[in-house]
């Protein structure tokens, strides 16, 4: 408790006198609470600031990953300053109404009786209230409804409003949002996830918030801040949809914390605080079994979090006498997946490590173990994603697949002969179809076309390395073509994984239905659909634009083959091809833009790079399915300048996720000394420039430098392909998880 009274002296405003509700709305630290660093570090730098005018610190971001603790640590500043807290969960389709208020027309008591109960009840809230209350937190209030709910619904009665609305004068009414109210009052705001907003132009509409003497001009009057606002800004970079904080947001922040992950002790810390559960033996089993399949999920795609909100529960079961194995089943793995075969990826990543059996030996510990007195169970906002641990380094077992005529040898000799080839389509229930095509010889514009592409192609990716430790290396992009073994060979390798690929892809459309969509485009100068709640903004844009119903996923994908000469060997170049027919037909299905690329150093003194273009979204042809048969095994490769021109392809794609996948079978290794530290160094450089432009990177290890590859790519990035068969249909699996 003396951590927790430490901070008694820290009321900003001694003399304030709260009323009722606002000490109801004051934070309440629980017993269980641990005063962190970032907290002690935060009060003393808004105390010390805090009557120094222009050098007062009242907004704060905290920025860290999900369960960091971001939440917990806003409501401890409510506490030690005895401000009332408050917060705003942003979602992606959040408009200025959510962050200013709405005006509402009154409707009459007459037209009032022919609603809906539910729509009266939440109208007469609406009426009832002082004006001061956000009209969300009204609704929530009323329908007992979350957040997101109440914001769709308050658009609802507002055009319920207006079309009930009876001839002559209309009486209107301005409700503040919870923004507004914290604003003017003084409270602390906590603003939670603005980074998945997707109207960057709603975020402007929170910088006159956070001025010091900032105001906020509303159409009933001017709002002015109140000396007491504190505004706390929570940001998770690892949710899917988050975008950058606009830069004039973070421009308007006093302090910032990057709020780090605990580590395994202090995992088993506070589960002990929280539960009072105290066998440390069994802790630290759970605590295990959470890093690696939180390890495993991200390592695979599967979006489900392992993380402190399940261990604690975790903790807790086994606390009262559960099945420690048994458990983990329900409040850990059906948490992340309910999938049959990514619960078959967890568990054979836990039988690999031998916590399965772990978890079995350590002895439960039952009630009487337990402290005496009752502990307040407490949850934190979000889960924390922990780094992950290595695993256990896997023996490797060469696998002899039936090698293609093309390991050997190289061709490319146009084609003058069509082939039927199955291309596929969506049906109209949204299902795949397939149906048969022939694509015609190539006529001498396509040549010619081709031509030019090939040329541009060459021009691009030699000005995205001008600036980099490749700008001196010469490099010929090439368009490879075909002849008629290779689309030979394509029919018999796709023929076995066609089956496979057209049920991912059957499992997988139904979740593209978002994707497409015929809803109307709000705030726009010009439209066919008037939004009379949008006048009150003086803006100009009262209009809405219906969106056309042909936008593609938001997925653009990168797929590169190392050629280097060692894929000749256990059958890993059929494996690679195998691979990148499965990528590519799925991605033709799911409609899904796709970048193949494969490459090759030191083929000669005049060619010190070779990249080999065999489908790219600028130019799709039905034709690249049987150019990706001509991937070969060649020479060295020189793995930095092929990822850094895919990966600035991808970057300037305005698609919002970005997965760039490497199939390699060895550490990196090209003339004159491209290799050893000098490689790795320059492949992490690029992982981490990348990645800073949005561009999410996965190796698909299949030789026998996985350890190397790990540690290049790390582990978060790194699957082990053991059994080569598995390659083509896992890639296909991990792509779909990431639509």
């Amino acid at each position: 408790m003396k951590d927790q009274n430490d901070f008694a002296s820290n009321v900003l405003s001694p003399e304030r006198v709260l009323t009722e509700e606002e000490q109801s709305l004051v934070w309440k630290k629980p017993l269980t609470h641990k005063v962190s660093e970032e907290e002690r570090r935060i009060t003393s730098e808004i105390k010390r600031n805090w009557h120094r005018g222009e050098m007062k610190i009242a907004n704060i971001l905290l920025e860290g990953d999900a369960g960091s603790g971001k939440t917990q640590l806003a409501k401890a500043l409510s506490a030690n300053f005895r401000l009332p807290y408050t917060k705003v969960t942003c979602f992606a389709d959040m408009d200025k109404s959510d962050i200013l208020g709405a005006i509402l027309p009154v409707i009459s008591s007459d037209r009032m009786k022919q609603l809906e109960f539910a729509d009266q009840a939440a109208l007469r809230a609406l009426y009832e209230s002082d004006g001061f209350r956000s009209s969300t937190e009204i609704l929530m209030e009323a329908l007992g409804i979350p957040q997101e709910m109440a914001s769709a619904k308050m658009k609802q009665l507002l055009k319920l409003a207006a079309n009930n609305a009876q001839d002559g004068a209309v009486e209107y009414r301005f409700y503040a949002s919870e923004i507004v109210r914290a604003f003017q009052k003084g409270y602390l705001l906590e603003i939670q996830e603005p980074n998945v907003i997707r109207d960057a132009g709603v975020l402007m509409a929170l910088n006159s918030a956070l001025e010091p003497s900032g105001s906020l001009n509303l159409p009933t009057e001017i709002v002015h801040r109140h000396p007491d606002f504190i505004a706390v800004i929570t940001a998770n970079r690892s949710y899917a949809g988050s975008r950058p904080l606009n830069e004039a947001l973070r421009d308007r922040v006093q302090h910032t914390e990057k709020m780090d992950l605990p580590t395994q002790e202090i995992m088993m810390e506070r589960a002990m605080a929280k539960t009072g559960y105290r066998n440390d033996e069994m802790l630290d089993v759970l605590a295990s079994v959470i890093i690696l399949l939180d390890k495993t999920a991200r390592a695979n795609a599967i979006k489900g979090v392992a993380g402190m909100r399940s261990y604690f529960y975790w903790v807790d079961a086994v606390a009262q006498g559960a099945s420690a194995r048994e458990s983990l089943y329900h409040k850990v793995i059906y948490k992340i997946t309910t999938d049959s075969e990514e619960i078959k990826l967890l568990e054979d990543a836990l039988e690999g490590e031998g916590l399965m059996d772990m978890l079995e030996e350590v002895p439960l510990e039952m009630n009487n173990k337990r402290n005496a007195e009752a502990v307040e169970i407490t949850t934190w906002d979000s889960d924390i994603e922990l780094d992950s641990i290595p695993d256990g380094q896997a023996g490797e077992e060469g696998i002899r697949l039936k090698k293609s005529a093309e390991s050997e040898g190289s061709t490319s000799i146009p084609s003058d002969e069509s082939t039927d080839m199955e291309s596929a389509d969506s049906g109209e229930d949204g299902s795949p179809q397939y149906h048969q095509a022939n694509p015609e010889p190539m006529t001498e514009e396509e040549k010619q076309k081709e031509r030019n592409f090939r040329k541009k192609l060459n021009q691009v990716s030699r000005s995205i390395v001008s600036d980099s430790i490749h700008q001196s290396v010469k490099l010929i992009v090439h368009r490879p073509e075909y002849d008629p073994i290779q689309q030979e060979e394509y029919w018999s390798l796709s023929k076995g994984l066609m089956p496979i690929v057209r049920e991912i892809a059957r499992q997988t459309l139904p979740l593209l239905e978002h994707e497409i969509t015929a809803e109307y485009a709000k705030n726009h100068y010009y439209g066919s659909k008037f939004q009379a709640d949008s006048v009150a903004y003086r803006d100009f844009k009262y209009f809405a634009k219906k969106r056309p119903p042909t936008e593609s996923p938001g997925l653009v994908v990168g797929l590169r083959v190392d050629e280097s000469a060692s894929m000749a060997a256990f059958g890993r170049l059929e494996a690679a091809k195998r691979a990148v027919i499965a990528v590519y037909e799925f991605c033709q299905i799911c409609h899904i833009p796709v970048l193949i690329y494969g490459d090759t150093a030191d083929v000669s003194r005049l060619e010190q790079m070779s990249i080999f273009a065999y489908a790219d979204y600028d130019q799709p042809d039905v034709r690249d399915r049987f150019r990706l048969m001509g991937i070969r095994a060649r020479s060295n490769n020189r793995d930095g300048l092929a990822l850094r021109i895919m990966a600035e392809r991808l970057a300037a794609s305005p698609k919002q996720t970005k997965l760039l996948i490497s199939i390699s079978d060895g550490q990196p290794k090209a003339l004159e000394d491209y290799t050893g530290n000098l490689a790795i160094q320059d492949m992490q450089q690029t992982l981490s420039e990348y990645e800073r432009k949005g561009v999410k990177f996965l190796a698909a290890a299949i030789g026998q430098d996985k350890d190397v590859i790990s540690q290049i790519y790390g582990v978060e990035r790194f699957l082990d392909i053991t059994n080569l068969n598995e390659l083509p249909a896992k890639l296909v699996r991990i792509i779909s998880r990431y639509l």
